[in-house]
């Protein structure tokens, strides 16, 4: 693929710098998050790690340069515990992300962590996805719950002017947390929002279980049809989760 053009280069950098600095207005905005993130750890018994960076920016974005052409932008869910380490603080490099790079290297010939943007739903970090909603009962004042749901806004619109700006199609990480009910309800209304005044945009937008635990792996062996190849099975598969994520 060619590298990126001069104005898909500025909009990756003013939305890149947007995105680092609105994780530092969170941050400074939630001066207790540590404590509550720590809190939650030791009830659920987590002992193998401790709280680093209790909102994550993907340093892997400050890597990409104007000769570089971002295939994918991809959209998982939040930083885990590998993800959250001062080590690391990037976008899905435990298991899951294994399993992703494997994926698209030996299936899409695609360097992951070169040519796929990873963006998150939110960058909030619990040690599992599910675990978002105990961290959201230790919230006493609202303020979590507050800098929660406008971080899914803002991270929303961050992957639809990604995928803008670099003519990219978006592959979304997870389905069941997208409802109504769901802990990432709030990212799913502004991300529908914005694919409804967009439909050329919203053609490019594919839904997919997550990668963890091989449930993409299951999904795709079940549903691709005999004979089909990988690419139109992506499209068709893809596209009917998102008819089922945003009935579009």
């Amino acid at each position: 693929m060619p590298p990126m053009t001069l104005d898909a280069w500025n909009d990756f950098q003013r939305l890149r710098d947007g995105f680092r600095a609105d994780c530092e207005r969170w941050s400074a905005a939630l001066p207790r998050l540590r404590e509550q993130q720590e809190k939650l750890r030791v009830e659920l018994g987590y002992d193998d790690y401790e709280i680093e960076t209790p909102v994550v920016y993907n340093r892997d974005l400050d890597l990409v340069g104007p000769g570089d052409s971002p295939a994918w932008v991809l959209v998982a869910d939040n930083p885990g515990k590998k993800e959250q380490l001062e080590a690391n603080r990037r976008y899905l490099v435990g298991q899951a992300g294994k399993l992703a790079a494997r994926f698209f290297r030996e299936e899409l010939g695609l360097e992951f962590r070169r040519e796929v943007l990873v963006v998150n739903k939110t960058p909030l970090h619990t040690p599992k996805t599910a675990e978002l909603r105990k961290l959201l009962a230790l919230d006493g004042d609202g303020k979590l719950r507050a800098v929660f749901e406008e971080s899914q806004r803002a991270m929303a619109k961050l992957a639809l002017g990604l995928a803008r700006a670099l003519d990219a199609p978006v592959w979304i990480s997870g389905l069941g947390e997208l409802s109504p009910r769901g802990v990432f309800s709030a990212w799913s209304r502004a991300f529908a929002a914005g694919l409804e005044a967009d439909p050329d945009l919203a053609r490019r937008v594919f839904v997919f279980k997550h990668f963890s635990m091989n449930q993409f792996a299951v999904q795709l062996k079940r549903e691709r049809l005999p004979g089909e190849a990988l690419g139109p099975a992506l499209e068709r598969i893809g596209a009917a989760g998102r008819l089922r994520a945003f009935g579009l």
